[in-house]
């Protein structure tokens, strides 16, 4: 029985350590860069998340819009249009406020130094509708080390039903 339960963990810790590493590998991907909403009213608000970003820091920048804008998180607040922001899974976020109306590009830029726009409008009755975006994400190393303990879980659930069954047997 020992030797069933043996070769049964040595089988679930080769697909844990074989299936983990490719789905974690470095592949290239594009920096993406996203508002929580498209249009919003003066003085409203909204996230914008850049993913695929390399290096330590990235540049939010109000690249072009009538003036009265800030970018701001929750606990940094900035009047200048430009903001760093620390890089951290390579995804940065950063908020963007609005007090005049008018049609905003706001530029993110990495180590690559290449900057990525996204438009954003502000007009009087936009309508935000919903809950704003919180840029939650989960690393996929943290995922796959979820899978990996479910996986080894359900294997010793049935090794150890397996046993019981052969105890009950005897």
């Amino acid at each position: 029985m020992f030797k069933k339960s043996a070769i049964s963990l040595s089988i679930a810790a080769a697909l844990v350590f074989a299936v983990a590493p490719a789905a974690m590998a470095d592949y290239a991907s594009e920096i993406e860069v996203v508002a929580g909403s498209a249009s919003i009213v003066p003085g409203g608000s909204t996230p914008i998340t850049a993913s695929g970003l390399t290096g330590t820091e990235a540049e939010f920048e109000v690249a072009s819009g009538p003036s009265g804008s800030t970018l701001t998180s929750i606990v940094f607040a900035a009047a200048k249009p430009t903001v760093v922001k620390p890089i951290v899974g390579g995804t940065a976020t950063a908020t963007f406020t609005a007090s005049t109306v008018g049609t905003y590009v706001i530029t993110v830029t990495d180590a690559t130094g290449t900057p990525i726009p996204v438009t954003i409008t502000v007009a009087t009755g936009a309508a935000g509708g919903g809950l704003p975006s919180t840029g939650g994400t989960i690393p996929a190393e943290a995922l796959w080390l979820g899978v990996g303990a479910i996986g080894l879980g359900a294997i010793a659930v049935t090794v150890a039903m397996a046993r019981r069954k052969a105890v009950a047997q005897r």
